[in-house]
């Protein structure tokens, strides 16, 4: 068995401008013409210059591997105590959610997060690598923190998982309608509101290298932690936006494919469906 790793980065780009150089201010359209095509041009051209000209792929070869750490499926199987059911803590289209138990340096336990794909989850190796990839640079008070991951492909099967931050107050959807916890304040659930507005709001602009557009926002996919504050979460959906050269891009959902035993090979139900 073995672990992923991610690329060496030899395909990065070696040209990139320095955060802190300057560039030469735009010249303003002469006082006598009137048309205000001059001011329509600088606005275009400062627009293209912003444009993001760089790829999540490229990204996540040059920082990912610094940032996370890849972990042996035995390990997360002795933290998890074998994925005891007792230690599940949620499910989701991508598999299910236990909460592990490691030493720290200094001897302490420290709580994780492990989610582990299901072999017949719809979403799979995509999603699973999306998630690697945009966590793996993203980094905001907002965003939930990977530590790491693991794929091991072996007889019994390819294994497929992320390990997070621990957020011990599940996620807003729970609060809002699960009567086993009491109502948000109004307080926290603005605070709540405000922390995911930043959360999207960095995705969109806080990154000069690249836009990310989430398309999971949804109450089940903001975590609470300790103090509630929130953390947006699942971004096996989420896309890179409009790079150089591209206006837009699309963010249509695929529909999931038929279930096999509903349909024949051809697409049309298969002879014994039929009455």
């Amino acid at each position: 068995m073995g672990c992923f790793a991610f690329r060496s980065g030899k395909g990065r780009s070696k040209s990139q401008p320095a955060a802190g150089a300057k560039t030469a201010p735009a010249k303003s359209p002469p006082a006598s013409d009137s048309s205000g095509g001059g001011g329509q041009r600088s606005k275009a051209s400062s627009a293209s210059a912003s444009t993001p000209t760089r790829s999540i792929q490229e990204l996540s070869d040059e920082r990912g591997a610094q940032r996370l750490r890849v972990f042996d499926l035995e390990e997360l199987g002795s933290a998890t105590n074998g994925f005891s059911r007792a230690l599940k803590v949620g499910e989701g289209g991508f598999g299910s959610v236990y909460r592990a138990f490691f030493r720290s340096a200094g001897g302490g336990r420290v709580f994780l997060a492990v989610k582990r794909l299901n072999q017949r989850s719809l979403q799979g190796h995509k999603q699973w690598l999306a998630e690697v990839q945009f966590l793996g640079v993203l980094e905001h008070p907002n965003l939930v923190k990977l530590i790491g991951y693991c794929a091991v492909d072996s007889e019994a099967g390819k294994h497929r998982l992320l390990v997070y931050e621990f957020m011990p107050n599940k996620t807003l959807d729970d609060h809002l309608f699960n009567r086993a916890h009491p109502p948000l304040s109004w307080r926290l659930r603005l605070q709540i509101m405000i922390g995911a507005a930043r959360g999207l709001d960095y995705l969109h602009e806080g990154v000069p290298e690249v836009q990310v557009i989430y398309r999971d926002f949804k109450a089940s996919n903001i975590l609470l932690d300790a103090e509630f504050k929130p953390k947006l979460s699942d971004f096996g959906l989420a896309r890179e936006g409009p790079t150089e050269g591209k206006t837009h891009v699309s963010t249509a959902m695929e529909p999931p494919p038929p279930p096999a035993d509903k349909k024949g090979g051809d697409g049309r139900p298969p002879p014994s469906a039929k009455r």
